[in-house]
């Protein structure tokens, strides 16, 4: 049987780590080995994991969670590596369904992912995937429906060979793994079944919503250079990104700039079968035809606003 390492990049995570080893613990199959990359914590991180039976590696300096997982992934001894964040969780039956899925042509085994608010315990985003569409179009499918780290099982092998995850980002770097890996042409096996869990909460880097968004975007300009065959999939995610900075974030700046890269790849915002938007859209700048768009479908964007 392959062996799998559990690998957690940690930062002042000592709150965590106790919530997180309990369901380490109730693996019914487990973990053949346990890294710890302590990633400049000023708390007591690196005592409770090890406490906890981990090999820690420590930084003095915190690099960010890229860096941490390569260096993590580096360090691991198994065949078979699995990255999990300090402040998620694991269903009882992870590496028990995941490693299951090991075959000798599958690279990257996928799992379904719920996201949680930790004070409530409601699902607030179901991550779901499909066998279906990572074998029609994986890079396709990695584009549209972003992949986390916390659902998977990765082929080490291949992990290094796309030489990991991208440090220069702090956002959306585990999204651009998978699209990464498809382009590689890495095989994918989905279990359509839920076995991680994102506690969502308001002291993690996903926070800055704005710095996120513009990570995403930086992201999809880089894609536009690198696949033409995508380009179409791609204006539509810009898209997405500027109505979310301009109705969420009012950053008409950055909203511009997608728009931009919408019009470069040959789309033209907003998307609509409005036939009144369609017509007026050809007259109005682009956000404002996006706010108007936005307008239509919620009215309530129209109190207290001039936008519109």
């Amino acid at each position: 049987m392959s062996t799998c390492s559990l690998l957690i990049p940690c930062h002042n995570a000592a709150q965590y780590l106790p919530r997180l080893w309990e369901t380490i613990r109730s693996q019914t199959v487990p973990f053949d080995e346990i890294l710890c990359y302590d990633d400049g914590s000023t708390d007591n991180t690196a005592e409770i994991a090890e406490q906890f039976g981990a090999t820690v590696i420590r930084s003095e300096v915190c690099r960010g969670a890229a860096f941490a997982r390569n260096r993590l992934a580096e360090a691991a001894t198994c065949s078979w590596i699995h990255f999990h964040d300090a402040d998620d969780t694991l269903h009882p039956e992870f590496l028990a369904q995941t490693q299951a899925r090991i075959q000798p042509e599958i690279d990257v085994i996928v799992s379904n992912v719920d996201w949680i608010d930790e004070t409530t315990q409601e699902i607030l985003i179901p991550r779901r995937y499909s066998q279906q569409a990572l074998e029609e179009n994986a890079l396709a499918a990695t584009l549209t429906n972003p992949i986390g780290v916390i659902g998977c099982l990765y082929r080490k092998a291949v992990f290094l060979s796309i030489a990991g995850f991208d440090p220069s980002f702090q956002c959306w770097e585990d999204a651009d793994l998978h699209i990464r890996f498809a382009a590689a042409g890495a095989k994918f096996s989905v279990v359509e079944t839920v076995l991680a869990y994102s506690l969502r909460h308001d002291r993690g880097l996903s926070r800055d919503q704005l710095a996120c968004t513009k990570c995403r975007l930086q992201l999809l300009q880089n894609y536009a250079e690198q696949f033409g065959s995508l380009h179409r999939l791609i204006a539509e995610e810009a898209e997405r990104v500027a109505v979310y900075l301009l109705i969420q974030k009012h950053d008409r700046q950055t909203a511009q700039q997608a728009v931009q890269l919408c019009l470069s790849l040959g789309q033209h915002p907003p998307t609509t079968q409005n036939p009144i938007l369609k017509l007026l859209k050809a007259f109005l700048p682009t956000l404002q035809s996006l706010y108007l768009q936005q307008c239509l479908r919620n009215p309530k964007l129209l109190l207290g606003s001039s936008r519109c």
